[in-house]
């Protein structure tokens, strides 16, 4: 409906190695108006009162430091996107401490090492897994076009108007 305003209705907390300024504005401006962005990591305590269910994505890179204070937010974080890029988990992927919300590992379809140990990402989370496949030329984690924004909406279950 034209004209009518919409708020966010979840806060999307980014954590990459190569943030920068202008790609929090490309990542804003893609996932809006659904979704808004938090700073990372010290968005995971979240501001004293805020009711929106705050997620992560984050690269595989940072998986050793982010999931540990993910452990540790509060309130807990409604959901994990977890970029693998081509990297492969730690044998001791969980052992900063299991969460309990669901966990979605992105797989470039083009890396084959990454899509055959995706699953051993699994030991992150007692809650519900999932590996999604994502298609040639996706920008993430470096960018998100409109194409990476609905594929994100999708697994918080955040659905464009």
């Amino acid at each position: 409906m034209p004209g009518r305003l919409m708020a966010p209705v979840a806060r999307l907390v980014v954590v990459t190695g190569g943030a920068t300024a202008d790609g929090a504005e490309r990542w804003q401006q893609a996932l809006a108006p659904e979704v808004t962005l938090g700073p990372g990591p010290e968005g995971l305590a979240g501001p004293p009162g805020d009711a929106l269910p705050r997620a992560l994505f984050t690269t595989g890179d940072r998986v050793g430091a982010v999931p540990a204070a993910a452990v540790r937010a509060d309130p807990p974080l409604s959901h994990v996107l977890l970029w693998a890029g081509d990297r492969q988990p730690e044998e001791n992927c969980g052992a900063a401490g299991r969460l309990s919300c669901p966990v979605t590992v992105l797989v470039p379809m083009a890396a084959r090492a990454a899509r055959a140990c995706a699953h051993r990402w699994r030991g992150l989370t007692d809650g519900p897994f999932t590996v999604r496949l994502l298609p040639p030329g996706c920008p993430l984690p470096a960018a998100c076009d409109a194409e990476s924004a609905r594929l994100i909406k999708e697994e918080l279950q955040v659905w464009p108007a």
